[in-house]
């Protein structure tokens, strides 16, 4: 059941991003990590469809950066591409201050 999320770009405009079930295991490695508090939050409310402000997605942003970086640095393998395109959409909505939505399917 993968998490859709997007914001608003315009009046009729969404900007989309997904939250793929194969996923969800390589974030929940730092699930209750103190290093990654709004990470853990993501994942403990990921299907109840939360709403995340424009502070809570630069912090989302900044700490896939660092979950990141802590991966390449134990040299394990994981999903690249998907881990980039949450970073940039949560930057994205963050710079452009609008709120994400988002729903479980």
């Amino acid at each position: 059941m993968p998490l859709t999320m997007y914001y608003k770009n315009g009046m009729i405009r969404k900007t989309r991003c997904h939250i793929p079930d194969d996923l969800v295991p390589t974030l929940y490695q730092i699930h209750d990590n103190a290093s990654f508090p709004q990470l853990t939050w993501l994942i403990d409310n990921l299907y109840e469809s939360p709403q995340i402000e424009p502070a809570t997605a630069r912090a989302l942003a900044d700490e896939m950066v660092a979950f990141e970086r802590l991966i390449l640095s134990l040299h394990l393998p994981f999903p690249r591409v998907p881990l980039q395109t949450l970073q940039d959409f949560f930057a994205k909505a963050a710079r452009d201050q609008r709120t994400i939505y988002s729903s479980s399917d």
